[in-house]
């Protein structure tokens, strides 16, 4: 098999319907009826060969959706479970199983509640302190009682892990993120390892409309070319940054750290430990002053682009500690990094 990167730029070649080396951007909504396509809401050049790539990424079949969250929904929607187990997720899936449980259409349990076709969702490392799930030992249980097990990898990319392969049933990403990685493109990715249920997660995705624009799956198409090397790059510097801010008795949440806790785990079924962490400066008024500090680092929320982001993150979430700073680090030198983090703790007295 190819390795990582060749896999990001050649999975799809054959999928390719023009002479050019570089994916066209095919916008058109509707096709010449000889051409085998007739409308883009159900079939689509670009959004063919994305997931192509990730499938190939993955070990399994992917479907690309216009968001992270369609993705999501697209996961509720196919599978319909009476149950689900959430532990640390993202607040946005978090607010779709609530809106779910208001309406009466599933319930929230924890895994001792679980049986045939409930699903139990993991985030492994999860936002926003990276904490890690044992995907093989989640499997093994959630499988003894025919429940499913769905895996949102966002923060570990298909260059950093491959959940398919620790037992997980689904893999879910917000390509918004590092698989495109430029800050500019919205969507959503669901793998599977049966081509059939791919298949009818695509029939699905018809109904619902929930396809990605033209735009965007060609950007994330473009953007996947390099995740490997972005997502190798990112990950060395977080690596130092995160030992930088820990030698400071900072606490820090990064699992290539020996100190986190799920340490051990990630070394086994991680192949990068990302570039997402997360630091508590204690309270928000600090939090505040670090964030104003900062050069470099660019103020925002999301994660995964070139550029390194910081984010007061009880703004985005509200249960989220007040001094919870999350930060996503890009491929700047990571020299003019640490030298920007240092400046900015210094000036808020850490």
């Amino acid at each position: 098999m190819p390795g990582r990167s060749t896999t990001s730029i050649h999975a799809d070649r054959s999928l390719a319907e023009s002479p050019d080396v570089a994916p066209p951007i095919r916008p058109s909504t509707t096709f010449q009826e000889d051409t085998g396509r007739r409308y883009r809401r159900s079939s689509h050049e670009t959004t063919e060969r994305l997931e192509a790539v990730i499938g190939a990424l993955e070990g399994g079949s992917a479907v690309a959706y216009s968001s992270g969250m369609a993705a999501a929904s697209a996961i509720v929607s196919r599978y319909r479970p009476d149950r689900i187990v959430l532990p640390e997720v993202y607040h946005g899936v978090r607010d779709l199983m609530e809106r779910e449980r208001g309406a009466g259409r599933l319930e929230i349990t924890d895994p001792s509640g679980l049986g045939e076709g409930d699903i139990w969702w993991v985030e492994t490392p999860s936002n926003p302190t990276c904490q890690i799930t044992d995907l093989e030992d989640v499997a093994a249980n959630a499988h003894a009682v025919g429940a499913i097990v769905v895996c949102d990898a966002t923060f570990a990319t298909p260059a950093g892990m491959n959940p398919l392969a620790f037992g997980a049933d689904v893999v879910m990403h917000s390509a918004t993120k590092a698989i495109a990685g430029h800050s500019d493109a919205l969507a959503g990715l669901v793998v599977v390892s049966d081509t059939e249920e791919a298949e009818g997660l695509r029939d699905e995705r018809v109904v619902h409309g929930s396809v990605p624009g033209s735009l965007d799956a060609w950007l994330a198409l473009r953007g996947v070319r390099t995740l490997p090397l972005r997502q190798e790059r990112a990950a060395a510097s977080a690596q130092l940054i995160a030992a930088f801010v820990d030698e400071r008795a900072i606490r820090t949440w990064y699992p290539g750290l020996a100190s986190h806790p799920g340490h051990d785990v990630a070394k086994r079924q991680m192949r990068s430990m990302g570039s997402l962490m997360s630091i508590d400066l204690g309270d928000a008024d600090t939090a505040d002053g670090f964030l104003t500090a900062l050069g470099v680092f660019t103020v925002a929320t999301s994660l995964g682009g070139v550029e390194s982001l910081a984010e007061h993150r009880v703004r985005s979430d509200p249960e989220t500690d007040p001094g919870l700073v999350r930060m996503s680090i890009g491929i700047e030198d990571v020299e003019d990094l640490v030298a920007d983090l240092d400046q900015a703790l210094r000036a808020v007295g850490r």
